[in-house]
């Protein structure tokens, strides 16, 4: 009996002595996955959330070669036989539904992208290509890539065939921009030299010249819902024209410290990426002080999957931001929520 309550006494203690470590053991796991939560939320804070107004969405590295664009055949590695693109050094973009157009200064190519079939295809392959063009995609899915080496502006149909190229002699010294005008089909053409912008009618010839006064450069430029919005690049800040040139207003004046590129959205939201600190800022209109103020701020955190490393061109279409992340070797897709607050 006495032998049997030892025994009893025994395995309770050894039982308690389990039960403790048990407990010991839970408290350490839960500690430990605590840790591991909090790191998570520690590495994806900055990543932008649901109510920021851009969203990192994918991005383009490379694909495999389209082949031919137009019946042209195009080999873009002969020494490996190899078909796939990677990207090296994007430097513009343009975008219009299906077609995605780029300019990579490091393959020394322009390229037409299909998202659904994932491939890049070389456009005007026997074109010489250089760092300062820029492209457009216009809206009758014909191309313009500005060319200031030659000051002229070329012109090409969607299969690369080139149509006649915008030139005006004493007007136009170095092209830095295009935009159509898709209800007069007037093409605007801004010049980064005489700081002016010079408008073509659809058969090439000179109509009109505009040198807003309220401009100390005329840096790019790109189309919106009030018309042309003009980057100064001096004055830092953004000056709206009416397509016929006429002022409408000016915002941003020296809140931003090096502006480099624009793209603006269908809900006349404005994005300027700043090369001092890789970011993109966005601008929407306050109905409180009647101006323009900013609603995001993405690219700060270099740590984070939407970091920027030179961004050299902006796009939009279809509700998504194309970025040129040129040192990054990428194009970045963002998507675009207008309703943010």
């Amino acid at each position: 009996m006495v032998i049997f309550s030892f025994y009893t006494c025994l395995r309770n203690q050894f039982v308690a002595i389990a039960e403790a470590k048990l407990r010991h053991c839970r408290k350490i796991i839960c500690v430990m996955m605590s840790l591991l939560l909090v790191g998570c939320a520690i590495e994806t804070r900055g990543i932008a959330s649901p109510h920021e107004i851009l969203q990192p969405w994918t991005e383009i590295t490379g694909a495999q070669s389209g082949g031919s664009l137009g019946g042209i055949p195009v080999q873009i590695n002969p020494a490996s036989g190899s078909d796939y693109i990677t990207l090296r050094r994007p430097t513009s973009i343009s975008a219009s539904g299906n077609d995605i157009y780029l300019i990579d200064a490091g393959l020394r190519r322009i390229f037409h992208y299909d998202p659904f079939q994932q491939t890049l295809t070389p456009f005007a392959p026997t074109l010489p290509v250089n760092v300062d063009m820029r492209i457009y995609v216009a809206p009758d899915k014909s191309v313009f890539v500005t060319d200031p080496a030659h000051q002229q502006v070329l012109h090409f149909n969607w299969d690369g065939s080139p149509l006649p190229s915008l030139v005006s002699q004493g007007n136009m010294a170095h092209p830095v921009a295009v935009v159509v005008d898709q209800f007069s089909g007037r093409v605007l053409v801004a010049d980064g030299l005489f700081n002016r912008i010079i408008a073509f009618d659809n058969l090439g010839m000179t109509l009109a010249i505009f040198k807003p006064r309220q401009t100390l450069s005329v840096a790019t430029m790109t189309s919106g819902p009030d018309g042309v919005y003009v980057l100064d690049r001096l004055a830092r800040q953004v000056v709206v024209l009416g397509w016929n040139g006429a002022f409408l207003y000016a915002f941003a004046a020296n809140e931003l410290s090096q502006p480099g590129a624009i793209a603006v959205s269908r809900d006349n939201i404005v994005f300027i990426s700043d090369d001092f600190d890789n970011t993109i800022k966005a601008y929407r209109h306050s109905t409180a002080d009647n101006n323009f103020v900013i609603a995001g701020k993405i690219g700060s955190n270099p740590f984070n999957m939407d970091s920027f490393n030179g961004i050299a061109g902006l796009a939009i279409d279809d509700g998504q931001l194309y970025v040129a992340d040129s040192l990054n070797s990428r194009v970045q897709i963002m998507s675009i929520d207008p309703r943010a607050p």
